[in-house]
Order: C-alpha cells, then sequence, then structure tokens
C-alpha cells in the first residue's frame, strides 16, 4: 500500500514537473542563432547600401535638392550608415550588444520619420521598406524594443 501511494505521488510530480516544462518552453521567445543574425546583418548592409543611392537619386529630384533640410537627411542617412558600420564590426568581434542595435534604430528613426512623410520616390520608399524589415529583424534578434514599426 504504501509502495503505490508513494508511486502515484511519484507519478503526479514527474506530471507536475514536465508541465512546468512545457509551460516554461512556450514562453520563451524565439532567438536567431548566430548564423541568422550574420545573414540579417549582411543583409541589412546590402540594404542600406541601396537606400543610400535610392535617397541620393530622390533628394536630386526633388525640391529638396541643395537644401538645408536635404543636408539635415544626408546627416541622419550618415549617422544611421555609420551605427550599422560599427554594429556590423562588433558583431564579427563578437561584441555587439543590444546598445549597438538600438544605436542603428535611433539613426533609423529620422529617417523613418521623413520617409513617412511620402517625400521620397516610390523607389525609396521600397528599399527602406527592406531596411525596416531588416530592422525589424534584429530588433527582435537582440530582444530590443522598436516602436515605429507599426505600419509595416
Amino acid at each position: 500500500m504504501l509502495n503505490k501511494r508513494v508511486l502515484t505521488i511519484l507519478n503526479v510530480l514527474i506530471l507536475v514537473a514536465s508541465f512546468a516544462v512545457i509551460v516554461r518552453a512556450q514562453e520563451a521567445p524565439y532567438r536567431l542563432n548566430d548564423k541568422e543574425v550574420k545573414r540579417v546583418m549582411a543583409q541589412l548592409k546590402k540594404d542600406t547600401g541601396r537606400i543610400r543611392k535610392s535617397f541620393d537619386s530622390s533628394l536630386d529630384r526633388s525640391r529638396l535638392n541643395d537644401s538645408n533640410r536635404e543636408d539635415d537627411i544626408n546627416r541622419f542617412l550618415k549617422h544611421y550608415e555609420d551605427a550599422t558600420e560599427r554594429l556590423y564590426s562588433r558583431f564579427k568581434d563578437n561584441k555587439s550588444v543590444g546598445a549597438d542595435v538600438e544605436a542603428v534604430l535611433d539613426g533609423a528613426n529620422e529617417i523613418d520619420r521623413f520617409m513617412t512623410r511620402r517625400l521620397a520616390s516610390e523607389r525609396a520608399e521600397r528599399d527602406w521598406d527592406a531596411v525596416r524589415h531588416d530592422l525589424r529583424q534584429l530588433a527582435e534578434a537582440y530582444n530590443v524594443s522598436w516602436r515605429w514599426w507599426s505600419t509595416d
């Protein structure tokens, strides 16, 4: 009788422990592995180069050409490009952290404000959408909050 009771208690404990493991596994956020993060960063680097060309072309043909606003936009883009390059370099050295990703997102924020005003060409908008997709994946990989992607 005692053996039966001990066996029943043991089975209940195993069941409870199994349930706890299942619940914890479901709560754990999806995290990209390093190989996937490297792929996202390489795509981001490529898309960043593409958006630079699109912006230059779009601004040269806009009413903003040779204006202070064009200078501001170019400064925002340069800040974003520098932050992206710094993140990529630190990732290659296994030193990248969430703060590096936040710096990239902060740099991208001003560009995004410009893009939401639809002051760029369709090509630039398409290229920026690709960058936003890359940035979303990067933010999720580093578990960094990014509040301005809701229109994606």
